[in-house]
């Protein structure tokens, strides 16, 4: 279980500032909390994407933090672009009940008119040729005012179909991978807690395969990040084609990918994570342009079966554990993550 101890966070604060000081970072609230999120291990692919980081030698800079941030993290330009088209849909709509209250005042205006003409007309002293002109005059008017109100409300339609789509564009653009199309690590956030939960529920399994694709770096270092995006694109493709209806792909940061199985036992679970493991290897990659063999795709995948009530982090860290035995063992390989009832059993202080 993860420590929430007071001692173990004045521990992990400790090591947050170190590092700042180490890399020579401003002690700026976003470095702190990537720090603490890294010493705290509770975010198992932001420590992993630092740790290929650090021993790359690259630069340990403001730029570095603000990418980190901004995948791991909320992002605050996806944020603004929502509240902003928010904002514009609440204009248009006030907009638009300007309008409408415009039209009942012209309508209670030309209602007033016909109801003075009749008490005219009753009284036997209108003048007639005179009470018909002014008619005609507010009828015209009216008309005229109703002409320009059916344009302004057009436009103001065709305003909020655009505002929708722009709106639905920046949701979709706040869950989705840009470069796979997958659901992006927010969006595996809130799905698997919504899963978990319903699981909990039904007593339904619900288990988790965490991908990584092997030897990745050496992908980029030989071909180039093209090359290497495009393999990305392919391991993103048989994914998604692999999985059912009710199973939830997505990127979950770098070359690593997951997959949430409802309704899957963990043998149903390795089935799949094998099937898919087969699938990559019989891959065939080469230059578009040139027909150059690139190589062939492997990856090693780690799964693990929900215990209703265990911590996600927990659920996670084991099918990660599970992908860590996997690479170790020589690759292209699927490893189960034991059940975490077994793990209680077996060491009783982890309860």
């Amino acid at each position: 279980m993860l420590d929430d101890s007071k001692e173990f966070a004045l521990a992990r604060c400790r090591d947050a500032v170190e590092s700042m000081t180490r890399f020579g970072l401003a002690p700026t609230p976003r470095h702190y909390g990537i720090w603490y999120a890294y010493h705290a291990r509770r975010n198992l692919a932001l420590r992993r994407a630092l740790d290929v980081v650090i021993s790359n030698r690259r630069a340990v800079d403001d730029a570095l933090m603000l990418e980190i941030h901004e995948k791991f993290f909320s992002s605050d330009a996806e944020e603004r672009t929502l509240r902003e088209a928010a904002q514009r849909v609440q204009a248009t709509l006030q907009e638009m009940s300007g309008l409408l209250a415009g039209a009942g005042s012209d309508a209670a205006r030309y209602s007033a008119a016909l109801d003075e003409a009749s008490v005219e007309v009753q009284s036997g002293q209108a003048d007639l040729p005179s009470l018909i002109a002014r008619l005609v005059a507010e009828t015209r008017a009216l008309a005229a005012r109703n002409e320009r109100l059916g344009r302004r409300l057009d436009d103001s339609a065709r305003q909020m179909t655009a505002l929708e789509r722009q709106l639905e564009d920046a949701r979709r653009e706040a869950t989705v991978d840009g470069l796979t199309g997958l659901m992006n690590r927010r969006a595996f956030d809130q799905t698997i807690r919504t899963l978990a939960g319903t699981a909990m529920n039904s007593g339904d399994p619900l288990a988790l395969l965490v991908v990584d694709i092997d030897h990745f770096k050496a992908v980029n270092d030989t071909w180039g990040h093209a090359v290497g995006d495009a393999v990305l694109q392919l391991v993103a493709r048989r994914l998604a084609h692999r999985a059912r209806a009710e199973d939830k792909p997505a990127r979950f940061g770098g070359e690593e990918f997951v997959l949430l199985l409802p309704g899957t036992t963990l043998e149903e679970a390795a089935a799949i994570g094998d099937a898919l493991r087969a699938d990559l290897e019989s891959q065939r990659l080469v230059l578009r342009d040139t027909q150059q063999p690139i190589g062939t795709v492997t990856a090693s995948i780690g799964v693990a079966l929900y215990d209703p009530g265990e911590r996600l982090a927990d659920w996670v860290g084991r099918a990660d554990a599970a992908l860590y035995r996997a690479k170790a063992a020589g690759r292209n390989r699927v490893e189960v993550a034991p059940l975490a009832g077994s793990l209680r059993e077996t060491n009783p202080k982890a309860a």
